[in-house]
């Protein structure tokens, strides 16, 4: 299982964006836990979190979170503006997982 969170203001929009992702691994059968949150309730989650996603509007934060979480999250980043605004959900996992992938080499 593979958990992935999305973090942006509110955690609405970009649960669009999940739904997305969520279909995307179902069909290419990837077992994977894929939340949207917003960045200030995640601290709990980000325990059991592989792939860190920050929407584009919070992507300041990203220092920030990967300065915390380095080391502990295989894969922080953020989505692109494009993926974010065609909600692109099958990329946007598509080239995390590669990531992921990456980590562990």
């Amino acid at each position: 299982m593979i958990t992935i969170t999305l973090l942006c203001n509110l955690g609405m929009s970009t649960g669009m964006l999940v739904d997305k992702m969520i279909d995307s691994a179902k069909a290419q059968g990837i077992e994977a836990d894929i939340e949207a949150m917003a960045f200030d309730h995640a601290d709990a989650r980000l325990e059991k979190t592989d792939i860190l996603l920050f929407g584009p509007q919070i992507r300041h934060l990203l220092p920030k979170f990967k300065t915390k979480y380095e080391g502990k999250i295989p894969v922080i980043g953020a989505i692109s503006a494009s993926d974010y605004g065609l909600m692109n959900g099958e990329k946007v996992l598509k080239e995390t997982l590669a990531q992921l992938e990456a980590s562990k080499q």
